[in-house]
């Protein structure tokens, strides 16, 4: 098995990791990412991000592979969660199957834990937040008639020392949200969930508001009727005491202030614009954010393009169409400039790697 440790450069992180479903074979390969090809060398003189161009690269080779229990029906699939730990080494991922199989895996010890089973099976893109030791994990879409459709991985060491056949990760059911449970209620999907204040998780529904649960208590409250400004997750960094995401507008990487308990507002777009692809008739699935330490951020988008072939002979009056697939991996470093502090971002390296989908996991 190849190597597959998060290192660290200089106070930053040197890889990233890749997880793609693999429709070919029906696994999930994790890849290791070199992250200093997305970064100039800190000496070189700056370059304007106009004339950076997209370099073609080739993914590398797994360091391991995920494979899905068996389900019902066809070879079932894995959704993998955000990155959790214990303590400020935030290196395991862990991923689960449509019968709740939970498998975890820690980056920087090439290990694998012992597997456990979630309370009740997520709908498939569950959202999932780290908070403190622990990793919390919702359906997108909660529905009135669910078991547990909200859940903590927790880490309970005692536990295990106490009852030798427990294990020190455990799966804790939490109550839904509120609106969830009122009468009539229509399943709607969150589309933008964050942590505030280190310990209370929002979740924001359109048509019903932002709701918050406090993790310390196990309770749930209303926010506001408004909804949070980005899609999927927005995470906060106290060097820049923002929270950072994609807009549910523009798709762009952007900048707001949710220190206050009302309607956030926009403090900056970071991006100056949709990245431009070298094919045309792009469609952007997914982006990701991932936080390399020292300033330096990763972006990753996935694209999809649909083009036509000339048909094939004896099919003279059918268009061929074709599905191209690929992700851009673009390196920023984020600055504070001038005595307000406004943040500035500045593109370094972009790279792009050809892939069979675009359903996968950046961390």
């Amino acid at each position: 098995m190849q190597r597959c440790v998060s290192k660290m450069s200089r106070g930053w992180r040197r890889y990233l990791y890749l997880l793609m479903d693999d429709l070919d074979q029906g696994t999930y390969p994790l890849r290791r990412i070199d992250a200093s090809t997305l970064f100039f060398p800190p000496h070189q003189k700056k370059i304007p991000s106009s004339t950076i161009e997209t370099v073609e690269a080739r993914l590398p080779q797994p360091c391991i592979s995920f494979t899905p229990t068996p389900a019902g029906y066809g070879t079932g699939g894995l959704d993998f969660f955000t990155l959790f730990g214990v303590g400020g080494n935030k290196s395991l991922i862990a991923g689960s199957d449509v019968n709740g199989f939970t498998v975890m895996y820690d980056l920087d010890k090439r290990t694998l834990h012992c597997p456990l089973s979630l309370n009740e099976p997520k709908q498939h893109g569950p959202i999932s937040l780290a908070v403190g030791d622990a990793l919390y994990v919702m359906d997108r879409s909660p529905l009135p008639d669910s078991r547990c459709g909200f859940e903590a991985l927790v880490y309970d060491p005692e536990q295990a020392k106490v009852t030798p056949d427990t294990q020190e990760w455990q799966w804790h059911r939490l109550p839904p949200p509120p609106y969830v449970l009122a009468p009539g209620h229509i399943p709607t999907p969150i589309t933008g969930y964050t942590v505030v204040g280190g310990s209370s998780i929002w979740v924001s529904t359109p048509g019903i508001g932002t709701y918050s649960f406090d993790t310390s208590t196990g309770t749930w409250s209303k926010a506001g009727k408004w909804v949070l400004p980005f899609r999927g997750r927005a995470d906060y960094f106290p060097e820049y005491n923002l929270w950072l995401g994609f807009s549910s507008k523009s798709s762009l990487l952007c900048s707001w202030d949710l220190s206050t308990a009302v309607k956030p507002s926009l403090h900056s777009s970071l991006e100056e614009d949709m990245l431009k692809s070298k094919s045309e008739g792009c469609t952007l699935k997914y982006s990701h954010l991932v936080h390399m330490g020292s300033g330096k951020f990763c972006v990753a988008k996935f694209f999809e393009r649909v083009y036509y072939e000339p048909p094939p002979k004896g099919y003279r009056d059918y268009i061929w169409p074709q599905i191209e697939r690929f992700a851009v991996f673009i390196g920023y470093e984020m600055d504070l400039i001038g005595p307000g502090g406004e943040l500035r971002m500045r593109k370094h390296k972009s790279r792009r790697y050809m892939t069979n989908t675009t359903h996968g996991w950046v961390f």
